[in-house]
């Protein structure tokens, strides 16, 4: 081969492998803008978190009602009806507190335990029951109460503090001192509730 040719051919070989390293550069600028085009964060939406609006006069009533109910069955000792008006849980949240024996202060833990508990005081009291409420205070969320009022039982009487909870659509009773905090503070008042009906009593 004669040395021109042989020029010409190392010349083009040149100039072909300048131009397949441009492509290849061509290939990777794309690629890095791609890359950074995809991986742009998209703005999130906002959360909205969407407050629930309480009717607070309709479970001021409903709160009375489930205590209505509450009475009947005491005065009728329809355990059946007093074990469905309490929140059924065996939590240590759940609980009576009395001195219904004999004057002894007692206090029985769980949705078992208080229905058992009633079950054995009415073999030894009977009689209708009453409840002056005085006292109704309700949470902002409409989901949790406190109640005072005076009761009168057979030959008992005295204030008692109740704590009601509501379980998905229904209020239902948690708790209920009838020594009215004279045994320790069973129940504790609502910090800054958003209804109250009457006022707490001054200790």
């Amino acid at each position: 081969m004669r040395p021109k040719a042989i020029c010409y051919l190392i010349i083009m070989l040149l100039i072909t492998g300048m131009i397949a390293c441009g492509a290849d550069d061509d290939d990777s600028e794309q690629t890095e803008t791609e890359t950074t085009t995809t991986t742009t964060s998209q703005p999130t939406e906002p959360i909205v978190t969407v407050e629930r609006n309480v009717d607070f006069a309709a479970e001021e009533q409903a709160i009375r009602d489930l205590y209505d109910t509450y009475t009947t069955a005491h005065g009728e000792k329809d355990t059946d009806t007093l074990a469905d008006v309490w929140l059924k849980s065996e939590s240590d949240d759940v609980f009576t507190a009395w001195t219904f024996w004999a004057g002894t202060f007692e206090r029985n833990n769980g949705w078992k335990a208080v229905t058992a508990a009633w079950d054995g005081i009415f073999r030894l009291r009977q009689g209708a029951v009453t409840v002056d409420i005085t006292y109704i205070a309700i949470d902002s969320k409409g989901k949790e109460a406190v109640l005072r009022g005076a009761y009168k039982w057979d030959n008992q009487q005295g204030d008692l503090i109740s704590a009601l909870e509501k379980d998905e659509d229904d209020w239902k009773i948690r708790a209920i001192d009838y020594t009215g905090g004279k045994n320790g503070k069973q129940v504790k008042d609502l910090i800054e509730p958003a209804h109250t009906f009457g006022e707490i009593p001054q200790e």
